[in-house]
């Protein structure tokens, strides 16, 4: 067996003084909850978006579950969820009170499928939660004219999409609240943390309200007025300060994803066996992970781990998921990009020549 030469991760989180810095001042401020520092990083999510308001919260499951509060789902309701996505989508759902309803998604980028979304509507339903899968925008087109048709709300699932763009708009801006993680994988990171990105002013405030015990504007803890029903979601200071610390860095940072997928592709785009998804450069879209689709996967992740090279495999449909157990019959496409799916050596680090390296296993594995 050939000595690994070296370890190439899969991904891995990238701090450093910056961050100590920011956190250091936020522990001499003295306020160390949400505050001034969340709020600034609401603002350059706004920005960065184009949308009037942003709100921070605990996780990016903490995002879609209020998103949906927001829009008014609640026990009764269903919400129509993709198939192939991790599991945190669908269970934002169920933590908001409504039924899933999974639906299949396109084989090619991954996405809800409109058509097969459109016929799972019913008179139950009330919001289509579709997921931007690696930063590929879903057919937002299709589906905000399906939402308008039948009165339906429009949540983003963009957790994986920060700083990409579907036909030339950010991720997340789209439809009716757009969601996002700072979750330990994501391009910003602040080890946990979520963001909702919206347009509509009243629903900010009962986002406010939902995150903070029915209160819009915060509270003293002792003597407030607690008008409304809420929650603790709050996202901290602390937090808000690792991840300002990084959004000087989120520029370079997709400009290395670009050309990760770029030389992954000059490696690999003309190898039999290896699908490279499609992915709209022009239109502004940026995977967040490079992935690929192979026949046998199992085969192709143990030829990397034997070279020290870190992969992941796609998630199982949640139709397979205990909590969501359906029949395969209606999830073709999902069962199938499930099978083939492999997310390559992706981290900040990655180098052209290792990134040609992890391409030579791939494919002598596939050979």
């Amino acid at each position: 067996m050939t000595t690994p030469r070296e370890t190439i991760p899969w991904f891995q989180l990238e701090t450093g003084e910056a961050e100590g810095r920011a956190v250091a001042e936020v522990m001499a401020s003295g306020y160390l909850n949400d505050g001034a520092v969340a709020r600034q990083l609401e603002r350059s999510v706004a920005d960065l978006l184009g949308t009037p308001h942003a709100v921070a919260v605990t996780s990016g499951t903490a995002a879609l579950a209020l998103a949906l509060m927001a829009v008014g789902v609640g026990p009764g309701d269903e919400v129509i969820v993709p198939d192939l996505t991790f599991v945190a989508t669908a269970n934002a759902v169920r933590l908001a009170g409504a039924e899933v309803v999974l639906v299949d998604v396109d084989p090619h980028r991954f996405a809800l499928d409109p058509e097969r979304a459109e016929a799972a509507i019913t008179r139950r339903t009330r919001a289509l939660l579709p997921v931007d899968v690696n930063g590929r925008g879903a057919d937002y087109v299709a589906l905000e004219e399906i939402a308008r048709r039948h009165g339906l709300a429009l949540v983003s699932d963009a957790c994986e999409g920060l700083g990409s763009r579907w036909q030339g708009k950010p991720l997340g801006s789209f439809g009716d609240a757009g969601c996002f993680s700072f979750s330990a994988n994501k391009t910003v990171s602040s080890g946990q943390g979520g963001m909702i990105a919206l347009h509509d002013e009243g629903r900010l405030h009962r986002l406010r309200e939902l995150k903070d015990q029915g209160r819009r504007a915060g509270g003293t803890g002792g003597a407030d007025l607690h008008p409304v029903m809420g929650y603790n979601f709050k996202y901290t200071n602390l937090q808000a300060a690792v991840a300002l610390a990084q959004w000087d860095r989120l520029a370079a940072r997709l400009d290395l994803f670009r050309q990760r997928e770029q030389w992954y592709r000059e490696f690999l785009g003309e190898v039999p066996g290896v699908c490279l998804p499609p992915w709209d450069e022009a239109g502004g879209e940026i995977p967040q992970w490079t992935d690929i689709l192979v026949e046998d996967r199992a085969k192709v992740e143990a030829a990397l781990a034997a070279q020290g090279m870190g992969s992941r495999g796609f998630w199982l449909p949640l139709h397979r998921q205990a909590p969501y157990r359906r029949p395969d019959d209606d999830f073709g496409g999902a069962l199938e990009v499930s099978r083939k799916g492999l997310w390559l050596p992706s981290s900040f680090s990655l180098t052209r020549e290792q990134a040609r390296r992890v391409a030579e296993v791939v494919r002598t594995a596939v050979a």
